[in-house]
């Protein structure tokens, strides 16, 4: 009976010290914040889609692309809808570079390119055949 009270005192104890402890490792560190400002290499890019018969403004689906080849895979980078009452699309501020615009209409469409200069508005009329 005492062996058996000294082991039920003890055996706590005992459980305790095997317990295994993990130090914590540092977690991985995260990945680097970009903190250099590339606004001097943005443009902003307006597009006004027109009806190239009656030149009158018209609502239109504007897609956004980079490489001529996407336009047949649909592997657009941003698409906008022209707004109703001034037919304009707002695609804000992208990289410089040379892009690839497909407008449609249920009946009409067109394919241009436009060209974002660095720390320039362009606006970008499109006439809808």
């Amino acid at each position: 009976m005492k062996k058996l009270t000294y082991l039920l005192f003890v055996l706590p104890f005992l459980l305790a010290a095997c317990t295994r402890t993990e130090t914590p490792t540092p977690a991985k560190e995260a990945s680097d914040i970009v903190l250099s400002d590339s606004s001097q290499f943005n443009g902003r890019l307006f597009v006004y889609t027109y009806d190239f018969q009656t030149n009158n403004r018209l609502s239109a689906d504007i897609y956004l692309y980079t490489r001529y080849e996407d336009i047949a895979r649909n592997l657009y980078l941003y698409y906008q809808r022209s707004g109703s009452n001034n037919a304009e699309a707002d695609f804000g501020f992208l990289l410089q570079g040379n892009y690839y615009l497909v407008s449609r209409t249920f009946n009409k469409s067109d394919t241009s390119l436009v060209q974002v200069l660095s720390r320039r508005e362009i606006k970008r009329n499109v006439y809808l055949k």
